[in-house]
């Protein structure tokens, strides 16, 4: 990362940070992660398990569209998200480290982590029509009811097969939170919105008007992927820029344009030494928690700042219906869609700044954490290093 960027990005992050210890260090409970997390949730799921069913979960009453509910385990109530609920694939998260789920209380499928999100997720086939869902996490199990509406509906968005499922079920639980309950028709890695390739473009004319003459890029093969990785490359041949793939030997700024799963294993690549970056420079859908924790000197610009009263607000409301997962881009551009918030800002260049205090863990640690807290970086801070011009 260019020196001058550094300082700034250290001076504006140190002041912050230095205060975030002090508030941080005896709040630190030595607890389980597993004790921790069901303490939390107990608080935090109380509005959702006001709502229970006879069959032990809360569900949205809308037959065919996502649900976002709880269960009953271990006397507390732990947030589940079943994504599209309509008959045949879907995604069920779980805020629990050891969760499994299906359609069959005694054959459920063990769920595991998934890069960008601190959930447990598990895929399952479901019947047309109302029924149940079992789930189990820390030796209990209980059902959630949930109606996925009439055969012969549309099935679910191919994105949210692959690897970019957690996203995709991000943004259907950030519309369900804004208002909304209809069921997904794409995922957020269908298409590159107009937005995310203008801040494409203004961060490679950034790194042009600092004096780079050649990056290196991460992409994927999804719709998204691809238009962004051709946005990064047409502006870089018109700023003189090369653009080569990742190695381990030559230092220039790393640009990510991949989804969740490539964006994870790029930002840990940094930290480990096997690729070399001066500042990893993340697609604005990149925006989680996950992926700004390991230490690979992350840049990420953003048309909002993770502090103003919008982006905490919907922070808030995930954290009290979704106790454990982190705040998302894709999550909070779906909230605002839903409440028909205004369009994008200017964009500006923010920087992660993390700070791991002993015994805390954090975040990135496996990619996979269990907390009551939806704050955006968690023992960090999201700040504004320099703006960006219009292209």
């Amino acid at each position: 990362m260019n020196a001058v960027l550094l300082a700034a990005v250290v001076l504006t992050a140190a002041l912050a940070l230095g205060v975030l210890l002090l508030l941080r260090t005896r709040l630190l409970a030595r607890r389980s992660a597993a004790t921790a997390y069901f303490a939390a949730a107990a608080a935090c799921a109380a509005l959702a398990g006001s709502l229970g069913t006879p069959g032990g979960g809360t569900a949205v009453p809308a037959a065919g569209g996502p649900v976002l509910g709880s269960v009953g385990l271990g006397g507390q109530r732990v947030p589940v998200l079943v994504v599209p609920n309509r008959p045949g694939y879907n995604l069920v998260a779980v805020a629990a480290p050891d969760a499994s789920a299906g359609t069959v209380r005694d054959r459920l499928a063990r769920g595991g982590p998934r890069p960008g999100s601190a959930l447990t997720w598990v895929p399952v086939e479901l019947p047309a029509g109302p029924g149940q869902v079992w789930v189990s996490a820390g030796g209990a199990v209980a059902p959630l009811s949930v109606d996925t509406g009439r055969a012969g509906a549309a099935p679910a968005p191919a994105g949210l097969r692959g690897a970019d499922g957690p996203e995709c079920a991000s943004a259907a639980a950030g519309s369900l939170l804004g208002g909304s309950a209809k069921p997904p028709a794409g995922c957020p890695s269908d298409a590159l919105a107009a937005a995310d390739a203008g801040a494409l473009r203004e961060t490679v004319s950034f790194l042009a008007g600092r004096g780079t003459r050649a990056v290196s890029l991460v992409e994927d093969d999804s719709p998204r992927g691809r238009a962004a990785a051709a946005e990064v490359r047409t502006a870089a041949a018109r700023a003189g820029i090369s653009v080569t793939a990742p190695d381990a030997s030559s230092r220039r700024p790393l640009v990510v344009t991949s989804g969740w799963a490539g964006a994870d294993a790029a930002v840990h690549d940094v930290e480990a030494g096997r690729t070399v970056a001066e500042g990893t420079y993340l697609a604005p859908w990149l925006l989680t928690a996950p992926l700004l924790s390991p230490s690979a000197g992350q840049l990420i610009p953003l048309r909002y700042a993770p502090t103003s009263p919008a982006a905490v607000e919907y922070a808030a409301a995930l954290g009290e219906r979704l106790p454990g997962e982190v705040p998302t881009a894709a999550g909070y551009e779906a909230w605002r869609a839903a409440r028909g918030s205004a369009g994008p800002a200017p964009a500006k260049l923010y920087a992660a700044a993390v700070l791991y205090v002993p015994g805390s863990g954090g975040a990135g640690a496996g990619g996979h954490h269990h907390t009551a807290s939806a704050n955006w970086l968690p023992s960090g801070m999201i700040v504004p290093v320099a703006g960006l011009g219009t292209t």
